[in-house]
């Protein structure tokens, strides 16, 4: 269709939830009047701001026929109640459907947009089966807040949460609590003020015990009273998707990044919409991954240039990352499945090697596993190890290993991404395994996991491992990591866990055997890189300290651990990774 030349916004457009709470919404649309679907997106973060149009372009959208409403989620800016985060999502999402169904040139067709917390409220309301939902595309969320959002193989997310909240909600929440008492304000700011500075400055995180972290005026209680809550707290059950993605009677298409923060949720998540789909016969989910980090779609992560083409301005110089709302939305709301069947319904961006590829699912055709042994010697290799003593190193949560790069999203001097570790390598409790110089590329493509036999002096403790990418010049660029707790280690990760049966110490000096989950990943190792294991017992402040002790996180107390890595073939520790043959 030609575009629309004229485009129509109103603003706070008011729609009545079931217990009389009014939220407001930006709603842009033709001139022309319809009828048009709408795409709804609900979020926190003010419906006023800039949209990330790189992402997706409310005014190319609306050109393109589209109704597109923005939403300030219930407590938040120009909406009325109170805000609890996810907790309102379900019932507010049906009710927003329903209202913007129902709008001034609306066909009656609803589709759900964004990312991060506008993506989790897609599936808070897919969940509740709104009639008029007929299609989303949740990008960089998440279904399970124990597993990356709110903790990570049992540790806690510490790094993610104090800087969302501090540095995303909390000023919101302080002039929407002292509105109209300037004075309040006036003494109140600058406390907050300087607890976001220091965030941003790359501290704020350092408070023992955990329950004690930074909450200027108490504007975000919701930070020290999650992480209070253990990994077995039965209110996770409320807010986590796992286990009701079979009540999503809509089709999904699934954005994410391999630095992103969320990965491993997103690629479940469209797992378990390709099951479903199979199961009932409805149309297969949409996959699109690229080199991003959360809400970055530029192509310089870190200390590497992916290149243009891997940007989603111009996605393989085949349009941009509207252009994909725009086929995806096209197909499932207008019925034009044209442009759509043109693309391959699985789009990764493989990095080494920088380029786009096409499949028909995830995992992909043909894909297979294969395990790197580590070895007494420091060597990673296909073969299985020989006897061998452990190796050993002391994790004092005192002088945690730093946190650099990777899939994180904190503060912008903790820049994200492809980064160098050498720095990180050369502590003494940091364990390095690498692989003789590869003669020819090697593509891993998929899951990456791995099996550590290990044991700690301690009672409870972590372990953090992570694939590293060594070039010919010695940068050493992280892939991909993953973290066990130690008292976790029953509950994380295994596939459909909504949340663990509760804390088990371990016995000091005891060989147990940990799986870390390193997620996934897509990248050619090129011929004359090396594959190196990282392993360590920290990454601060991404993922918070365990003070070794087991007492919780009340506890101030720590103590240092003597952590032993076993590698002998009574004890084959190993990653294990994902690959197809080019």
């Amino acid at each position: 269709m030609d575009p629309v030349r004229e485009v129509t916004v109103q603003t706070d457009v008011p729609a009545v939830m079931r217990d009389g709470t009014t939220l407001m919404a930006n709603v842009y649309g033709p001139a022309d009047g319809g009828p048009y679907p709408v795409l709804l997106a609900r979020m926190p973060y003010g419906k006023d701001l800039p949209f990330n149009s790189t992402y997706l372009d409310p005014l190319k959208v609306t050109r393109r026929g589209y109704i597109v409403a923005i939403q300030d989620v219930r407590g938040r800016y120009a909406s009325d109640g109170k805000f609890t985060p996810f907790v309102h999502e379900f019932e507010d999402g049906y009710d927003s459907v329903e209202w913007a169904a129902s709008l001034p040139g609306s066909s009656g067709a609803v589709g759900m947009i964004g990312l991060s917390y506008l993506g989790k409220a897609q599936w808070h309301a897919a969940v509740m089966q709104p009639p008029s939902l007929k299609s989303m595309a949740p990008g960089q969320t998440w279904g399970n807040h124990l597993n990356g959002a709110q903790m990570r193989g049992g540790a806690r997310e510490l790094g993610l949460i104090q800087y969302w909240a501090q540095a995303a909600l909390a000023l919101g929440i302080l002039f929407r609590r002292y509105r109209g008492e300037p004075e309040q304000i006036g003494q109140k700011l600058p406390e907050l003020v300087g607890s976001i500075d220091a965030l941003l400055a790359g501290g704020g995180y350092d408070a023992l015990p955990l329950t004690q972290v930074p909450d200027p005026d108490g504007l975000t209680p919701f930070v020290r009273g999650g992480f209070a809550r253990g990994a077995d707290d039965e209110g996770w059950d409320y807010l986590n998707i796992d286990g009701r993605y079979d009540r999503v009677q809509v089709p999904t298409f699934h954005i994410g990044g391999w630095y992103d923060c969320f990965i491993g949720e997103t690629l479940r998540q469209y797992a378990a919409m390709k099951e479903r789909a199979e199961a009932t016969g409805g149309r297969s989910p949409r996959l699109l991954v690229g080199p991003w980090t959360h809400g970055d779609f530029e192509s310089t992560f870190g200390d590497l240039d992916f290149g243009i083409g891997s940007s989603g301005a111009l996605l393989d110089y085949r349009g941009d990352l509207t252009d994909a709302h725009l086929r995806w939305f096209d197909a499932t709301l207008k019925g034009e499945e044209g442009p759509l069947e043109e693309r391959p319904p699985v789009e990764i961006f493989v990095m080494g090697e920088n380029r786009w590829r096409g499949y028909a699912e995830w995992p992909v055709p043909d894909a297979r596993e294969e395990r790197w042994h580590l070895h007494g010697d420091g060597r990673l290799s296909r073969e299985a190890p020989g006897q061998s003593a452990p190796d050993l190193y002391d994790y004092d949560p005192e002088d945690p290993v730093p946190t650099v790069g990777g899939a994180i999203l904190m503060a912008p001097i903790h820049r994200p991404g492809a980064r160098d570790q050498r720095e990180v390598e050369a502590r003494r409790d940091v364990l390095l395994y690498t692989s003789e110089v590869l003669r020819e590329d090697y593509t891993a493509l998929g899951p990456v996991h791995a099996t550590l036999f290990a044991a700690t002096s301690a009672p409870d403790t972590d372990f953090v491992v992570r694939l590293v990418d060594v070039y010919p010049d010695g940068r050493a660029i992280v892939v991909t990591d993953g973290v066990i707790r130690a008292s976790q280690r029953e509950g994380f990760p295994a596939p459909g866990v909504i949340r663990s049966a509760g804390p088990k110490p371990v016995e000091p000096g005891r060989v147990y055997e940990y799986r870390v989950d390193l997620w996934a990943t897509g990248i050619t190792f090129r011929a004359g890189h090396r594959i190196r294991v990282q392993i360590a017992s920290s990454s601060f402040p991404r993922w918070d300290r365990n003070p070794n002790t087991g007492e919780g996180p009340d506890s101030a107390r720590t103590e240092v651990a003597r952590q032993r890595i076993f590698h002998d073939p009574e004890h084959p520790s190993h990653l294990t990774l994902t690959v197809v043959d080019r």
